[in-house]
C-alpha cells in the first residue's frame, strides 16, 4: 500500500483534478478488463526502469522505487508525485487487459527522472559484484534425504538443490543488473574446494567506491527427521579475521591498520546481518506458509569467515524430514526459494546503495 504521506498527496491531487470528470456519464461505463495470463504491464515497466514496483489494486495507485527514489502515480491521473514532495504531468496510466499501463512518454519521464537524481548523487558507492554460491558438488553431495513412500524411494541431494536454485538467483540477477559482475562459484555438478569458492570473491578486483557480496546456497539436514524450516547464517560477530588488504595499510602510521581493520569488521558484520535479514524475510514470504522460518544466526562456517566481504549462508529447508524432502524435490517450490533469495538481495543492494550515496547539496 501507498505510503500516507505519497497517499495523501495523491489524494489531494485527485481531488483537485475532480471537476474535470464532472461531466463523465456516471454508471454503464465499459466493463473491467479480464486479466491476461503472464506478466502485468507494471511488471513489464518495472522490469525497464529496474525498480520495485508496489501497487495497491483497492486504492488504484503505486510506486516504482530505484536506489532509494519513488515515484507515485495513480490510475487515470495524469499526474506523478516524486519523492513525496514534486508532482509533474505525465500521461494517465490507462486500464488494459494486462493492469495498469504507463505510456511510452510516461516510462521516459520516470526514467529521466531517475538518472537524473542518481547522476546528482555522484557515483556513490556500489555493490559492483555479487557471488552466488552453490555448496558442494561433484564428489561431495552434501546433506542426503532418502524418504519411502507409497513404495517408492525419494531421493534428494543437498547438491543439486543447491545449483538449481544458484541458477536461477544468478539469472535473474544478471537480467536486472547487466552492468554488475554476477558470478557463479560452480556452473555444472564440479567441486571447486572452500578455498577455491571464496578466493574466487576475493580476487574481484574493485575501486575504491566498490563493494562486493556472497551468498552460499545449501540445503540442512539432522538426527531429528522433524526438524525443518528455514535459516540464513553471518559470521559471529566475535570471530576475529583480517578483511583489511595488507598492500593498502602502509603508511606513515601502521599502527592504524588494526583500528582500520576492527572497523572494517564491524561493517561487514552489520551489513551481513542486513543482508541475512532481507533474504530471511524475502523468504518467509514466499514459503512461509509451508516451511518454519528458523530465523537468522551466527556461526564461524567457513565461507563466511574467510570471505572479506558481506557474506551469508542460506539453508533453504531439511531433505530429512520428508515433508520437505517432497517440496524440495518440485521445481515450483525450488523457483519460490530462488525468487526470495534473489529479492532479498536486490532489497540489500537497493538499500545499500542508497544508504552509500554521497548526499547532495
Amino acid at each position: 500500500m501507498i505510503p500516507r504521506a505519497g497517499a495523501l498527496l495523491l489524494g489531494l491531487l485527485l481531488a483537485a483534478l475532480a471537476p474535470l470528470g464532472a461531466d463523465q456519464p456516471q454508471g454503464g461505463g465499459p466493463a473491467a478488463p479480464v486479466p491476461l495470463p503472464g506478466p502485468s504491464a507494471l511488471d513489464v515497466s518495472a522490469a525497464r526502469l529496474k525498480a520495485r514496483l508496489s501497487w495497491d489494486p483497492l486504492t488504484g495507485s503505486g510506486w516504482f522505487e530505484r536506489a532509494g527514489d519513488r515515484l507515485s502515480f495513480a490510475l487515470g491521473l495524469p499526474l506523478a508525485v516524486w519523492d513525496f514532495s514534486e508532482a509533474f504531468a505525465i500521461e494517465s496510466p490507462l486500464d488494459s487487459p494486462k493492469g495498469p499501463l504507463l505510456t511510452e512518454a510516461s516510462l521516459a519521464a520516470f526514467e529521466s527522472r531517475f538518472r537524473a537524481a542518481e547522476a546528482a548523487r555522484g557515483p556513490g558507492f556500489t555493490v559492483a559484484a555479487i557471488l552466488i554460491d552453490p555448496g558442494h558438488g561433484g564428489k561431495d553431495p552434501g546433506a542426503i534425504g532418502e524418504h519411502k513412500s507409497g513404495g517408492k524411494t525419494l531421493r534428494v541431494l543437498e547438491k543439486d538443490l543447491a545449483l538449481s536454485v544458484s541458477r536461477q538467483v544468478f539469472g535473474a540477477l544478471r537480467e536486472r543488473y547487466p552492468d554488475k559482475r554476477i558470478l557463479l562459484s560452480r556452473e555444472g555438478d564440479s567441486y571447486p574446494s572452500l578455498d577455491e569458492r571464496v578466493e574466487m570473491a576475493n580476487a574481484v578486483e574493485l575501486s575504491e567506491s566498490e563493494a562486493i557480496i556472497y551468498v552460499s546456497l545449501h540445503a540442512n539436514s539432522s538426527f531429528n527427521k522433524n526438524a525443518r524450516g528455514f535459516e540464513v547464517w553471518y559470521l559471529n560477530p566475535e570471530f576475529r579475521r583480517q578483511v583489511l588488504d595488507k598492500g593498502k595499510t602502509s603508511g606513515p602510521d601502521p599502527s592504524i591498520a588494526p583500528i582500520l581493520n576492527a572497523m572494517l569488521e564491524e561493517e561487514f558484520t552489520t551489513e551481513s546481518v542486513i543482508l541475512a535479514r532481507d533474504i530471511e524475510s524475502r523468504l518467509k514470504t514466499g514459503i512461509g506458509a509451508t516451511s518454519p522460518d528458523r530465523g537468522i544466526r551466527p556461526e564461524e562456517w567457513f565461507v563466511v569467515r574467510n570471505a572479506k566481504m558481506p557474506s551469508v549462508l542460506v539453508e533453504m529447508g531439511f531433505v530429512t524430514n520428508a515433508e520437505e524432502a517432497k517440496l524440495l524435490s518440485e521445481a515450483d517450490y525450488l523457483k519460490k526459494v530462488a525468487d526470495a533469495v534473489y529479492s532479498g538481495i536486490v532489497d540489500f543492494v537497493s538499500d545499500f546503495e542508497k544508504q552509500k550515496a554521497p548526499s547532495t547539496p
